[in-house]
């Protein structure tokens, strides 16, 4: 009497999974975002255009590693890729063109890096790359 009962519980639970599409489900959370590399680099940003504050036009496309198991801050990375472009437009909207010049990088990545990560809880931008950087005057 216990096997029988047993089996129909087994039976209707995998049945109840497969009606509702459960495998499907799992399958779409475990999924990587389109904007998140394989390879470990998050480039989701794209290329960011602002006016300088003092007129110029700044394009940047932000690109930077992080750890593609950690599936939080993959996660999380997708769900505010928005506000990560946004932050990266007002940083440069702030800025003047004698404050972007190239011989300056290192330290506007470190302030744009340190920006962004004041957006994020479950990981760290530890280094940023620019696949492209330019101040049209």
């Amino acid at each position: 009497m216990i096997i029988v009962a047993l089996s129909v519980v087994l039976i209707s639970g995998t049945v109840w999974g497969l009606m509702t599409d459960a495998p499907g489900r799992k399958k779409a959370r475990q999924a990587v975002p389109v904007s998140v590399s394989a390879s470990g680099v998050y480039d989701g940003i794209g290329r960011v255009r602002a006016a300088t504050s003092d007129g110029a036009v700044a394009v940047v496309h932000v690109a930077f590693p992080y750890d593609s198991q950690d599936r939080q801050f993959r996660e999380e990375l997708a769900a505010r890729r928005i506000d990560l472009k946004a932050t990266v437009k007002g940083f440069l909207s702030g800025r003047t063109v004698a404050d972007l010049h190239p011989s300056n990088e290192n330290t506007v990545k470190a302030a744009l890096r340190d920006t962004m990560n004041s957006l994020l809880v479950f990981g760290r931008i530890e280094e940023l790359y620019f696949a492209e950087f330019e101040v049209i005057p």
